[in-house]
Parts: C-alpha cells; sequence; structure tokens
C-alpha cells in the first residue's frame, strides 16, 4: 500500500530524515522512537507538508513525490497531526460534517458511538474542547475520510487511561474496514497492542525493525533504543 524508499528531508543544512525505508500492508505497522528522531517528520513528507530532497513515497503503486497534501488525502491517505489541529470556530458537529462521506462505513452516527464525549459536545466549538476532546475529533475526522491509509501521530497523547483503551481497539479493528494503518507513538503499549510489526526511528533512520511482541519482550532493546520499560513513555 505504502512504499517509502531511502527518503531524506533537509531543513537548510539539518538533515533530519537519512535514508528512511518502510511498507505499509494490510497489517498495522507502528514506529517508535525517541524525540525529535524525525517521525513527525516522516509523516508530514508522506503527506506532502513537506518536501522532500530524495527518496521515493509511493502509494498504491503511484508516486506520491511532490504531490500537494489534497491531492494525497484524495488519493487516499488520511493524517492525524501532532497538535489536534481542529478550527477554533467550528462545533464538533460542523468538523465531522465537512469530512463525512455519505453512506460510507465511517460516518458520523458511528464517531459519535465510538467517541460518545465528541456527541455529548457536539455544539461546542474547537477552542472550547479540551485536549483530550481535540484529540478525538482529529482522529474522528481522519476517520470520517474513510482513507485507504490513515497516518496517527501520536493519537494517544492527551487522552485518559480509559480513553486509550478505547482507541486501541478502535485501531485494532481499521484493518476489518480496509484502512491499512501507520502509527506513530511514544506510548509503547498503544503502539505494540495495535502492530504487530514496530519500526524504532533514531537520528533520522529506521534502526531496527522487528514484530512487536519481540520488543515487548525484550527490556534491553527497550532501554538501548527508547530509555523505557514496557508499558512506559
Amino acid at each position: 500500500m505504502l512504499e517509502v524508499r531511502d527518503l531524506h528531508v533537509r531543513f537548510g543544512q539539518a538533515h533530519i530524515l537519512q535514508g528512511v525505508s518502510l511498507s505499509v500492508g494490510e497489517r498495522p505497522v507502528a514506529i517508535v522512537g525517541r524525540n525529535g528522531m524525525g517521525k513527525t517528520t516522516l509523516c508530514q513528507a508522506v503527506m506532502g507538508l513537506v518536501a522532500t530532497s530524495e527518496g521515493g513515497i509511493a502509494f498504491g503503486g503511484r508516486r506520491l513525490n511532490g504531490m500537494p497534501p489534497y491531492r494525497i488525502a484524495r488519493r487516499g491517505v488520511a493524517l492525524v497531526p501532532q497538535g489536534r489541529r481542529t478550527f477554533p470556530s467550528l462545533s464538533v458537529d460542523e468538523h465531522l460534517r465537512l469530512v463525512a462521506v455519505p453512506g460510507a462505513s465511517w460516518n458520523i452516527e458511528r464517531v459519535y458511538r465510538t467517541f460518545p464525549r465528541l456527541a455529548e459536545r457536539r455544539r461546542n466549538g474547537g477552542a472550547e474542547l479540551s485536549g483530550g476532546e481535540q484529540q478525538m475529533l482529529a482522529i474522528a475526522r481522519a476517520l470520517l475520510m474513510n482513507p485507504k491509509l490513515v497516518i496517527m501521530d501520536e493519537p494517544s497523547e492527551g487522552l485518559a487511561p480509559v480513553i486509550v483503551d478505547q482507541l486501541i481497539a478502535v485501531l485494532r479493528g481499521l484493518p476489518a474496514d480496509g484502512m491499512g494503518v501507520l502509527l506513530v507513538e511514544q506510548n509503547l503499549r498503544v503502539a505494540t497492542e495495535v502492530a504487530e510489526d514496530v519500526a524504532i526511528m533514531v537520528t533520522g533512520r529506521i534502526a531496527a525493525a522487528m514484530p512487536a511482541a519481540r520488543l515487548v519482550g525484550d527490556q534491553e532493546l527497550q532501554r538501548r533504543y527508547l530509555g523505557v520499560a514496557a508499558g512506559g513513555r
């Protein structure tokens, strides 16, 4: 579905992504790593939000490099950005109606069933929501596009533990809806419970890729690459 090959991104003299390669198919893939390793830049590069200097990005066999973000979205890629980026002046319901696809699997009614708090706050503006509520809205907005691939950059950030458990269940069910998942997470539990395959990013490179079960069971790997114990952030 998604093929990234030898991808490089530079901001001035800073070489942020240094030859990143990865593939996402039908099974969810998680990328984990400490802050500042280039994970968000990778998400932005796939969506056309930052320019690439070398390498290739292909989705469904078609090259994405140089394509504007709106065209990438129309091809079936949705992004849940870090920082939520909700519109302060629009209500929850208005946010959802902007992107809802009539007759699709993910619709507004399903969103409200999945995230009851959004149903309670449907008339509130984006600026009136808590951080966790804004995060739920950003996730719902992406799912309502019914994309072929959803890229989630730290989706559990700001969510209460009970909502995180609900999020895990939602993400694990997306392949049944025909959606691929590329999940960027610092929460190791979320990453390894959602995805069977995990890539570890270190200073702009994929330093290791392995089954999630191996990373969960190897605390030395966790300390070496992430500086955390199992379940930590």
